[in-house]
């Protein structure tokens, strides 16, 4: 019984991994300048860490700021999500409390009781008051999650950027592979 248990675990991980994988696809095989979609990408990254409830909405905003791809941010937020925001909002706590001094760090178990009550909020509620629930980790976890936002933005825009124009360039050469090829007189076009 328990084979079946982690089987179904394994399956379910693997979903997850292939679902984001072609979101992210998706993004990069937008039809846009691959600047704006390099952007929108970082965009979306840089508001995957942010202590909020809302991080897809927050980087669409801040990617239409930016003029880049509203829509290429949206597959980035899904880094945070109900399995993987504890342990990556801790992270950004710690970061961020072990660079403001005098800060007294909240356990795991703290962390966990404070985030748990934080979902437990409307998605109104927790972009209202989602701060004040956070309290006095708030202040640290914002400091390490733009860390942690600023150092994932940059290599996620170069990486994206140009694997965008490598994409374009790819589309471009077949069509015009395909249009020299069906072109009156080619010779190669079938009736």
């Amino acid at each position: 019984m328990a084979s079946v248990r982690h089987r179904g675990v394994r399956g379910w991980f693997r979903q997850g991994i292939r679902s984001f994988g072609l979101a992210v696809r998706r993004a990069v095989m937008l039809e846009d300048s691959p600047e704006r979609i390099a952007r929108g990408c970082a965009a979306g990254m840089f508001c995957a860490y942010l202590p909020m409830l809302g991080q897809t909405f927050a980087g669409m905003v801040l990617a239409w700021c930016i003029r880049g791809n509203a829509l290429a941010a949206i597959p980035w937020s899904w880094i945070t999500n109900p399995f993987t925001t504890l342990a990556i909002w801790y992270g950004c706590y710690r970061l961020g409390a072990a660079l403001l001094p005098g800060h007294e760090t909240v356990t795991w178990e703290g962390l966990q009781a404070i985030i748990d009550r934080l979902q437990g909020m409307a998605m109104v509620d927790g972009l209202l008051h989602g701060a004040e629930v956070l309290g006095g980790v708030f202040l640290p976890m914002l400091l390490g999650s733009v860390l942690i936002g600023l150092v994932t933005a940059l290599p996620t825009w170069w990486l994206v950027r140009r694997a965008v124009v490598a994409v374009q360039a790819r589309r471009a050469a077949r069509a015009a592979h395909w249009r020299t090829r069906l072109a009156p007189g080619s010779g190669d076009a079938t009736v």
